[in-house]
């Protein structure tokens, strides 16, 4: 059969949104390729000689079988990206099509080209039709939509027509909504929830961030999680687990309960062995209930851009070749990584980072260097190796919109709200570089005695009710109390260095709880394991123990911090932002049960110690 000639398209579209708030809806491949018509897609295995990182990819439709190869998506947020697809079966032989975003004085400029080649010339009639007058227009309607929504500062579905509820479900909301206003007193936020479910696509419904959504609305993280997980109680939404690949970070498997959980997992486009993480790979979704609104699986394009959003950029480079990528980062910690190496390289991005940077990459495996580059960097990627790479650049905290399960599980919500859901008894989860955090009333006693019983035990109470909902502010979870002090778990350092400021400060300065409470507290960073403990998630092992002797050894109002926590990148950065709060002194200390070793660590207050006069 004679191959017909190859088609080129090369379109532009004007529009008056920055390249970086047009990135994800343009870069959504998915949704793009659903509107433009196309049929979805799902992986094959046709060939055992796929290479690493390119998809088999298949759809039947009209009894017309069709197969290609597509080579793995090539980005540089948010400036521009592609791919190609090699057609085995089918009208086509091969289409290739690129985005690239142009920023002008007061525009974005969208350019869009497309290659096809039909497998014959009487295809060629067909398809060029069907790309100017069917594919043209739909992709020039979608952007003027989504121009439309940024330029109102709104996002598309807020625009958008209402999509088909499940019969019944309009009766089921009304008595829903009312619920949920009073049980969460916050009806603004119940009013938005009801707009995205009967309003977004399909899209953006099937993985719902609660965080995301909060950052959008202008709300607090808490007060958004709060009525989601009330909506799920009353059967609005539904919810389940993510445990996604440390290597990909894709969400290879989904439980809907904890306990359905299977902690050694394996991932099939790694081809690797992983283990479910309560702190680093396991997260908490929602989606709409199956009564209110059905949400498709259908999957019209797999391995875009907006699969990874953690990801700013992705390079195909051939043996002995250079890539320029160019990127936009935020400060921050990246890693770059390749499908064929097993470490990978630190980035940490800062203002006045290095502005040049070459990478190499060759045989031996990537050590886990280290180097500080600038937001803006003029980078040169080279390929040394013996074999074509696939080489990215992943943001390291690459989930902050998601909500961790070590953090949620022990959420005073989530425990009040769902009870039974946790995990099996004998199961044992690894909980990697978690945060614990301990706090102390020291002077409990005194409290008792001055002021009686009751008092004191009320304005105890108190106190844990202000730590309960500081901690959950700051993405954190109360694992227990033990007498006067709290033991609290949270997803990253920086996030319980910020919550034991707050509290320091309230109860330092405000003149409602007076003088007597004296806080101190005691913060580690490390592994530790999750087990269920009496129906609810408890932490055990090193990490634990070292948090719990830090603030023993603590002064009033004091925060002993390891060197773990005061070492890591986001709480340098904390520190350097906020370097007229803190007040850091170092020191060598010995803990109980740690007899043959001493600990350095930092000892930070808010306040200047005060001065001794001595004569």
């Amino acid at each position: 059969m004679k191959e017909g000639q190859q088609q080129f398209y090369h379109w532009q579209f004007s529009l008056s949104a920055s390249p970086a708030k047009l990135w994800p809806y343009v870069s959504d491949t998915n949704r793009i390729f659903r509107i433009l018509g196309a049929t979805p897609v799902s992986e094959t295995s046709l060939s055992r000689s796929t290479p690493k990182g390119s998809l088999e990819l298949s759809h039947n439709k009209l009894k017309s079988y069709v197969s290609w190869r597509q080579t793995p998506y090539i980005w540089e947020y948010p400036y521009r990206f592609g791919v190609s697809r090699h057609y085995k079966l089918g009208i086509l032989k091969e289409l290739r099509f690129s985005t690239e975003f142009i920023s002008l004085d007061d525009e974005t400029r969208v350019s869009i080209k497309i290659w096809v080649q039909p497998t014959n010339p009487l295809f060629s009639f067909i398809i060029k039709a069907y790309v100017e007058y069917i594919i043209k227009r739909r992709l020039a309607k979608y952007l003027q939509q989504v121009d439309e929504s940024i330029s109102k500062s709104l996002r598309p579905y807020e625009i958008s027509k209402p999509k088909k509820l499940v019969r019944g479900a309009e009766r089921k909301i009304k008595t829903i909504k009312a619920q949920l206003i009073e049980n969460s007193k916050r009806k603004r936020i119940v009013n938005r929830l009801f707009d995205l479910i009967q309003l977004a696509d399909d899209e953006e419904l099937e993985r719902i961030h609660p965080y995301s959504l909060a950052e959008y609305w202008g709300e607090k993280k808490y007060s958004v999680l709060n009525v989601f997980l009330h909506a799920a109680k009353l059967d609005l939404l539904d919810f389940s687990w993510d445990v996604c690949c440390p290597k990909c970070k894709s969400p290879k498997h989904t439980f809907r309960k904890m306990r359905e959980a299977r902690v050694h997992l394996y991932c099939n486009d790694c081809e690797s062995d992983y283990m479910m993480d309560f702190n680093r790979n396991t997260h908490l979704v929602f989606t709409p209930h199956p009564l209110i609104r059905k949400i498709t699986d259908k999957k019209y394009s797999l391995g875009g851009p907006q699969s990874k959003p953690h990801r700013v950029t992705q390079q195909s480079i051939d043996i002995g070749s250079e890539r320029y990528p160019q990127i936009q980062l935020e400060e921050g910690t990246y890693l770059f990584r390749t499908h064929n190496h097993e470490g990978h390289l630190i980035l940490h991005v800062r203002e006045e980072g290095a502005d040049n940077i070459t990478v190499f990459i060759t045989d031996e495996e990537l050590d886990g260097q280290e180097i500080t580059i600038s937001t803006n960097p003029n980078l040169i990627i080279s390929n040394r190796s013996s074999e074509k790479a696939v080489c990215f650049i992943d943001k390291l905290n690459w989930k902050e919109e998601a909500i961790y399960a070590s953090e949620v599980s022990s959420s005073h919500d989530f425990r009040e709200l769902f009870s039974r859901e946790t995990l099996k008894e004998t199961s044992k989860v690894k909980a990697s570089e978690v945060t614990m955090l301990f706090t102390d009333l020291m002077n409990s006693t005194e409290l008792y005695v001055q002021e009686g019983d009751e008092s004191a035990i009320g304005r105890v109470m108190g106190h844990f009710k202000i730590i309960q909902q500081i901690v959950a502010e700051e993405r954190g979870g109360i694992v227990k109390t033990i007498g006067d002090s709290v033991m609290a778990v949270f997803w990253e350092p920086v996030s319980a260095l910020k919550a034991v400021q707050r509290i320091q400060q309230i109860f330092t300065t405000s003149t409602s709880m007076g003088d007597a409470f004296k806080i101190k507290a005691g913060v580690h960073f490390g592994d530790c394991t999750a087990v269920n403990l009496n129906g609810r998630i408890d932490y055990f092992g090193t990490t634990v123990n070292i948090a719990s002797r830090l603030v023993d050894i603590a002064s009033e109002k004091e925060i002993m911090v390891s060197e773990a926590v005061f070492n890591h990148p986001d709480v340098q950065l904390y520190l350097d932002k906020h370097s007229d709060t803190f007040f850091v002194k170092e020191s060598m200390k010995e803990l109980k049960g740690f007899d043959d070793e001493e600990f350095k660590v930092k000892q930070i207050r808010l306040e200047r110690p005060p001065m001794r006069l001595v004569i």
